[in-house]
């Protein structure tokens, strides 16, 4: 993979550029598509005009979330194609700064996002079992307690961090997964 990014959200701007609804739907969109695309192909897409595109599609360039791939003519006209660049962005919400309660709204946004898209997911799944008597869902819901030392904790963190870094470029006969994870030690008492 060529490039892979972490970016940690510390500012207010850079929160005010992250957290915008738009800008996450047009990062969801070069994600799944997963192929550089115009803005005028993302506006199809989105149902927003190309111009407020190219206005989001900067936004994002200046994260480093989205680059210039390349550019074509196209009946006359240079046609910029972007892509999503591979990247965790990290709230840094434990930092408890005074973007706090902003980044806090974006994780649930975030995760009420995802979530919506699984019921979808869900909804249009066959009867289960199948005709051979099994279940052969591919993507479920998942919750429970595990229980971690600090170290195993961090070792998780890592293990899910490497994983995503290695599975964030399409490769053969692999489809687009969307998935959100909440991890954090519980107060036992």
């Amino acid at each position: 993979m060529d490039t892979y990014l972490e970016i940690n959200i510390t500012t207010r701007k850079e929160l005010e550029i992250y957290m915008n609804a738009q800008r996450q739907r047009l990062l969801k969109t070069m994600e799944v598509c997963n192929t550089p695309m115009t803005p005028k192909q993302l506006s199809d897409r989105l149902e927003i005009s190309p111009s407020s595109v190219t206005y989001h599609l900067k936004k994002l360039e200046s994260l480093g979330l989205v680059a210039l791939d390349h550019t074509e003519i196209i009946h006359g006209i240079q046609a910029k194609f972007y892509k999503k660049i591979p990247a965790i962005v990290n709230l840094k919400a434990d930092m408890k700064d005074d973007l706090y309660a902003e980044k806090m709204v974006l994780a649930e946004y975030s995760i009420n996002d995802t979530w919506s898209e699984f019921k979808k997911y869900v909804s249009n799944l066959p009867a289960c079992p199948d005709e051979e008597g099994s279940c052969q869902t591919p993507g479920d819901f998942m919750n429970g307690i595990v229980y971690l030392s600090d170290e195993e904790a961090k070792q998780l963190k890592d293990l899910i961090t490497q994983f995503h870094k290695n599975h964030t470029a399409p490769a053969e006969n692999t489809t687009p997964w969307e998935m959100a994870l909440v991890a954090f030690p519980r107060n036992n008492s």
